[in-house]
């Protein structure tokens, strides 16, 4: 959350003091990004809130392109981990996706979006399909023309997959519909996410600048 901008995201714990969101997400510039651990926004626990250090987008990063917008982004938070929380392991096999697979996503966002925009500051999660495994060299189409999916304040989130009983972060949600299609509201076609595994080395090599911050 950017308390500067009013501006929620949501993001994922993959290291200690590290959670992987999208760029578009976070100003590199500013001093006022709160990371915030819970189901609830609204009269959340201070104990489960943490200060951000730094946050840094990816230098590729270019949402004006219609697909491999190297969306994604690291934030280091201080301070040490409320009880209870674990990283997630990132999902390196990519090439055993395939068109109906299904994934779990999960976010902070809006609930509804026809009309009344509402819901936002609640986490949820549900289950998507794949719709299009390739959306460019770097991205995952899913499908969301069943009314369920991510919406604003779930960029950043994550998609897993679940392999062996163990959830693995497959995704980071970018963006939604985009499709000219008249009187179709927001979030309810299909929503891009940034590929993990296309960004692994850019991961390693941003976590060890950040935790190089003294």
């Amino acid at each position: 959350y950017d308390s500067k901008a009013g501006a929620l995201c949501t993001g994922t714990l993959i290291a200690q003091q590290l959670v992987l969101t999208a760029a578009h997400c976070v100003d590199p510039n500013s001093n006022e990004l709160i990371v915030f651990f819970g189901q609830e926004m609204k009269g959340l626990d201070k104990a489960k809130s943490r200060k951000a250090i730094k946050a840094v987008q990816h230098k590729l990063y270019n949402p004006d392109r219609t697909e491999d917008t190297a969306d994604i982004a690291l934030v280091r938070f201080e301070g040490t981990l409320p009880a209870g929380y674990a990283p997630a392991p990132l999902y390196k096999e990519f090439n055993e996706l395939q068109k109906g697979s299904r994934v779990v996503v999960a976010g902070y966002g809006l609930n509804w979006s026809w009309g009344v925009k509402r819901g936002a500051g609640t986490l949820r999660t549900t289950s998507l399909k794949v719709k299009k495994p390739l959306y460019g060299g770097t991205e995952i189409m899913l499908d969301q023309s069943l009314k369920k999916g991510v919406c604003s304040g779930d960029s950043g989130g994550p998609a897993y997959i679940e392999k062996n009983g163990q959830l693995y972060l497959m995704g980071v949600v970018s963006r939604g519909d985009s499709l000219p299609i008249p009187l179709t509201p927001n979030c309810f076609i299909m929503s891009i996410f940034t590929r993990v595994d296309a960004y692994v080395p850019w991961i390693k090599e941003t976590a060890e600048l950040l935790m190089s911050i003294k």
